[in-house]
């Protein structure tokens, strides 16, 4: 059975600008496994489409609190 892609959509609080979509995405899109990222800082939200088993959830929200905006539950 091969891996499948799967969808992770995030709440994340203090984006306020292309430039912090542009961050989020190029920092994620570092990430082994990252397939692609779209970000939308007036819907706070960030959704993530990666390889299930090459990065976990948890790598992905670190790199996104990294950067200073707040992952919420």
């Amino acid at each position: 059975m091969s891996p499948h892609n799967d969808t992770l959509t995030l709440r994340v609080r203090g984006m306020t600008c292309g430039g912090c979509e542009h961050a989020v995405k190029r920092t994620l899109m570092k990430l082994p496994g990252v397939e692609s990222v779209s970000a939308s800082h007036s819907g706070q939200s960030v959704r993530v489409d990666y390889k299930a088993g090459s990065v976990t959830i948890g790598a992905i929200r670190s790199a996104i609190e990294s950067l200073g905006y707040d992952v919420q539950p």
